[in-house]
């Protein structure tokens, strides 16, 4: 069996090409046959044109030897995928019985009706595998082709990728001989790329066969460790990383998010959140509901945009708004304070500020935006001078008022070091 083996990726579809679509299943793809031990050689994307497809089919078998193709098995007069297989590699397309029964299947369970064009998607080159697709009503077929593997699986990412979870993966693992490289993450918050790079630059010296990297997700950072699969010095290596991030790595735990990192914080101290959001608009709620279990957690919010609403929802007092103005450390911790008190929960988390484009001016400009976290130590409160658009000012600060609770929870409940600051 070949030492290295190689992979392409091929995507499909007119919406890509014109940016009305980002190509997320090409991510997905690359990072996941790169997990599996595979070497990606490319990436390409073709219109549905279908010479173009049959191109790019052709060019990808030619230099890997796995290709997996995403799009173009739909019902429709531009989902020329089994077409394009044809005019690549030769053959004929014929009706599949077994994908035919699959789509039957398939509308019988959604209990709806199929449409004859629908039998379309049962036209597949003759002598292919069919691949099930449990959630959506087009099969996923392969073929071999002078020594290459060839997928072709469905547009729509969520049945992509389960299709690769289910049946693609095993596929690839039962024919050639892989060594997935050692892989792991760390999820910061608090610290700059630049900073983390001087921090652990010398990670490859200290440890022979790690490599380090990084990937900005603002407002986090990720720092990515990678080793052959024997490296020896691998567990030290992570140690050593862990040590000097210290509680700015939120999480390590793969697709873990920040707020699922609370959550556990808090379920495990029995208490529970209450917000009282302005500028951000339910942002922060929307990370929080976004975690199964967050009942646990959450108590309630409030959409406090108004003076009006943040004196009778939250009772901040109207003295407060009218000598400080809502953007303001006043403000923003009596919102903390009144959210918490009136849900009778120990924690409370207040957001008020400038997201623009208008609304600035010399003293608070676009971007102004002031946190307070409530919990048992007291008020805890930060001014953010952002000066994004408005939609980065609302994402920015809804991620930053759950890093500040995270902090918090940290100094009240022995989760980290008693004295550690909040950047």
């Amino acid at each position: 069996m070949k030492n290295v083996v190689t992979a392409f990726v091929v995507s499909q579809g007119e919406e890509l090409l014109t940016g009305l679509t980002v190509d997320t299943n090409a991510n997905y793809l690359c990072d996941r046959l790169s997990r599996l031990g595979l070497r990606v050689m490319g990436a390409s994307t073709a219109g549905d044109r279908l010479e173009a497809i049959a191109q790019a089919l052709a060019h990808a078998a030619s230099h890997a030897d796995v290709v997996i193709c995403t799009g173009g098995l739909g019902p429709t007069e531009d989902d020329l995928t089994a077409q394009s297989v044809v005019r690549a590699f030769g053959g004929e397309l014929v009706l599949n019985e077994v994908a035919l029964r699959q789509v039957v299947a398939r509308y019988a369970r959604i209990q709806a009706p199929m449409s004859p064009t629908n039998r379309k998607q049962a036209l597949l080159p003759l002598g292919c595998e069919v691949i099930e697709n449990p959630l959506g009503t087009a099969p996923g077929f392969a073929v071999d082709v002078a020594g290459t593997r060839l997928f072709f699986l469905p547009g729509v990412p969520r049945e992509m990728k389960r299709m690769v979870d289910e049946t693609v993966a095993d596929d690839i693992a039962a024919r050639y001989a892989l060594h997935p490289p050692l892989r792991h993450t760390f999820r910061v918050m608090g610290r700059g790329e630049s900073q983390l790079q001087e921090q652990l630059g010398s990670v490859g010296e200290r440890f022979p066969g790690i490599t380090l990297g990084f990937r900005t997700r603002m407002p986090e950072n990720h720092v990515k460790l990678e080793a052959a699969p024997d490296t020896a010095s691998w567990e030290q290596g992570k140690a050593w990383v862990r040590a000097q991030l210290g509680d700015d790595c939120f999480t390590e735990a793969p697709g873990e998010e920040l707020a699922a990192v609370l959550g556990r914080m808090l379920v495990s101290r029995g208490e529970k959140l209450a917000l009282a959001e302005s500028c951000t608009g339910g942002w922060i709620a929307h990370l929080v509901v976004s975690e199964a279990g967050s009942s646990r957690w959450f108590e309630r919010g409030w959409v406090t945009y108004s003076n009006e609403a943040k004196a009778q929802e939250v009772q901040v007092p109207t003295a407060l708004l009218d000598e400080h103005g809502a953007v303001s450390e006043e403000v923003a911790r009596a919102m903390a304070q009144g959210c918490a008190r009136e849900a009778g929960v120990a924690w409370g988390v207040g957001v008020t500020g400038i997201a623009g484009p208008g609304g600035g001016s010399p003293e608070k400009p676009v971007g102004t935006v002031w946190i307070a976290v409530r919990g048992p130590s007291g008020t805890h409160a930060r001014r953010l001078g952002l000066g994004r658009d408005r939609t980065s000012n609302r994402r920015f600060s809804a991620w930053i008022a759950l890093e500040m609770l995270r902090r918090q929870v940290l100094r009240a409940g022995g989760f980290g070091e008693a004295d550690q600051e909040i950047p």
